[in-house]
């Protein structure tokens, strides 16, 4: 397992916020449009994703209302078999958010942890594709 990503959920103007990350000196791979936005950004070690919903409508809308209660950013890890390791998260007692796999915001699909099923921040697994 490696780190693959950390999601900020932010209630922010979303062209001024990435062109904050982006004259931090973060590189922009991508943008996505739609009531909620992504912007990708690449780092040497892991991604950093900007997440601002601009409008309710996305089927990302359940994900994001029970994250938010507990964080405004999440943690991803990357896994090379995203079954195997939902299959090992259940078998430790954790449930997941959704049916796992399902299709992420970013080119990979995802297993979202639930978050009152552990402590901590809220993370995810995520296989690239």
């Amino acid at each position: 397992m490696d780190l693959h990503h950390v999601g900020q959920l932010l209630d922010a103007d979303f062209e001024r916020s990435v062109a904050f990350y982006r004259d931090l000196g973060l590189n922009l791979r991508e943008t996505t449009d739609g009531p909620v936005r992504v912007a990708f950004f690449e780092t040497p070690s892991a991604e950093f994703h900007l997440i601002v919903r601009e409008a309710r409508g996305s089927p990302a809308d359940p994900l994001l209302d029970t994250v938010g209660r507990y964080s405004a950013a999440h943690v991803a890890f990357a896994v090379d078999d995203l079954a195997a390791a939902a299959a090992d998260a259940r078998e430790a007692g954790l449930s997941f958010l959704g049916d796992p796999p399902e299709s992420g915001l970013g080119p990979y699909r995802r297993a979202f942890v639930a978050p009152a099923s552990h402590v901590g921040v809220p993370f995810e697994f995520v296989e690239p594709r």
